[in-house]
C-alpha cells in the first residue's frame, strides 16, 4: 500500500500531554475527513458548473488512514492512500488534486475566520455549516493544529474559530453540554423535561424514553442528575435549549455546576492546565510557566471576579509565556493579556458590531492595578 502524508493534526491542551490519544476526540479524525471530502465536492461543482453530477467513486477515491501518533502533546499523522484515478475527463482537475486543494481551502477557511476577506471558491454557507461536528470534543483550553505543508506554520483551529464559523451561516449554534441539576417539570408525552442548574437557571431537555427512569428519579427524590447532549446556544454563547440528551444519569457525590457564569471550567481548574505544559508545548515552542507566576495569576484573576462579580474568564496559554484571560458579552469582547514575568497586562476592550476598541496598559507594581483591572472589565461587560 502506498501513502502520502496529508496532514498532522495537532491536539493541544491538558488532556494531550500525554502519549496516547484520548478516545472521546477519535471523532474528530473522521469529522476532518467530512469536512474535507465536502469542500471538494463544492469545488468540483464550482469548477465544472455544467456537470450536473460527481463523478462515479468520487468520495471512494479518497482513503485517510491514521499513519502514526507522534509525540509533543498529541500528533496524529494523516495520509493518504494512493490508487490510481483513471484518465480525467477533458477539461477537469485530477479528484487527487481537489482533495489536496480542498485541504488547502479548510485551512484557508480557519486561518482568516474574522478578518474582512471575502468568501473564496468552496467557501459557501453550507460548507462553512459542516463544521458543526468539525471541534465538537474539544474543551476551553483545547485547539487542533493543521498543518499539510513542510516548513508551514500550523493553522490553529479551536472551539471559538468553530463557533464563529457557525454563526456567520445561522442565528445559533450548537454543541456538547455537560450540566448538573436537578429536574423540575416533566411531559412524557413529549419527551421533555425541565432541568434547573445549581444557579438557577432553567433549561428545557428533550430526551428519549431511555432516559425517563433517571429524570423521574430525580423528580420525585430531587436528586442531581448529569446531563450530556447537544445545545443549542445563542451568538452570545448562552444555552437555550438541550436539543437531545445522549445521556441522563445521576449525579455522582459532590458534583455541582459553578454558580458564576462565564466560562464553565473554575479558574483554579484553568491555571491547573497551564501548570501541565512542558517547555516546547506548542510545536518544539512555547515556555513553561513558572509555578509562583502561576499563583500570582490564580490570586488576581480570582480576586477580580469575586471582587466585581465577574463572570469567569477564558484562560489561554500563549507560547511567549503571557497568559490571555477573554470575556465576552452580547455587545463587547475585553482580553486581557497578562505578562506574568513583567507583571503588567494589555487591555482590549472590542465592540462586537463596530469598529470601535479601547485598550489600557496596566503595571501590577503600581497600586491600585487590580482594581483599574476589574473596573475596566466590568464598565464593558456591565454596558451590555
Amino acid at each position: 500500500m502506498t501513502t502520502r502524508q496529508f496532514v498532522t493534526l495537532a491536539f493541544r491542551g491538558a488532556r494531550f500531554e500525554g502519549e496516547s490519544l484520548p478516545v472521546e476526540v477519535l471523532p474528530e479524525l473522521s469529522a476532518y475527513r467530512e469536512l474535507v471530502v465536502a469542500v471538494a465536492k463544492a469545488l468540483y461543482q464550482a469548477q465544472n458548473p455544467s456537470r450536473q453530477r460527481l463523478p462515479k467513486r468520487f468520495e471512494a477515491g479518497f482513503e485517510l488512514v491514521l499513519e502514526r501518533i507522534d509525540r509533543g502533546s498529541i500528533v496524529p499523522v494523516i495520509s493518504r492512500i494512493l490508487r490510481p484515478q483513471g484518465t480525467p475527463m477533458f477539461g477537469e482537475q485530477p479528484l487527487e488534486d481537489l482533495f489536496d486543494q480542498a485541504r488547502d481551502r479548510v485551512e484557508h477557511i480557519i486561518a482568516t475566520c474574522g478578518s474582512d476577506e471575502s468568501p473564496t471558491e468552496g467557501t459557501t454557507k453550507d460548507i462553512l455549516g459542516r463544521f458543526i461536528t468539525f471541534g465538537r470534543t474539544l474543551q476551553p483550553d483545547e485547539t487542533i493544529g493543521l498543518t499539510s505543508h513542510s516548513g508551514k506554520p500550523p493553522t490553529v483551529y479551536g472551539r471559538r474559530i468553530r463557533q464563529a464559523l457557525l454563526l456567520k451561516v445561522q442565528q445559533s449554534y450548537e454543541d456538547d453540554v455537560n450540566l448538573v441539576g436537578e429536574v423540575r417539570a416533566l411531559d412524557k408525552d413529549k419527551g421533555y423535561f425541565s432541568l434547573k442548574t445549581t444557579d438557577g437557571k432553567k433549561i428545557d431537555v428533550r430526551i428519549t424514553p431511555l432516559f425517563l427512569p433517571s429524570a423521574l428519579t430525580s423528580l420525585k427524590e430531587e436528586a442531581l442528575v448529569r446531563v450530556r447532549g447537544n445545545g443549542v446556544f445563542t451568538p452570545e454563547g448562552v444555552l437555550q435549549r438541550v436539543s437531545l440528551a445522549t445521556d441522563v444519569s445521576l449525579a455522582e457525590e459532590g458534583e455541582e455546576l459553578p454558580t458564576r457564569p462565564g466560562c464553565s471550567t473554575p479558574i483554579e481548574s484553568q491555571i491547573q492546565s497551564l501548570r501541565s505544559l512542558m517547555p516546547g508545548w506548542y510545536d518544539g515552542t512555547g515556555l513553561a510557566y513558572d509555578p509562583a507566576a502561576l499563583d500570582w495569576l490564580q490570586a488576581l484573576l480570582g480576586g477580580v471576579v469575586e471582587g466585581f462579580q465577574l463572570p469567569i474568564p477564558h484562560t489561554y496559554p500563549t507560547p511567549e509565556g503571557a497568559a490571555r484571560a477573554e470575556w465576552t458579552s452580547r455587545r463587547w469582547g475585553v482580553v486581557a493579556v497578562i505578562h506574568l514575568a513583567q507583571k503588567t497586562a494589555e487591555l482590549v476592550a472590542a465592540e462586537m458590531d463596530s469598529d470601535v476598541m479601547e485598550d489600557c496598559h496596566l503595571e501590577f507594581s503600581e497600586p491600585g492595578a487590580e482594581v483599574r483591572l476589574g473596573r475596566f472589565v466590568a464598565d464593558h461587560l456591565l454596558e451590555s
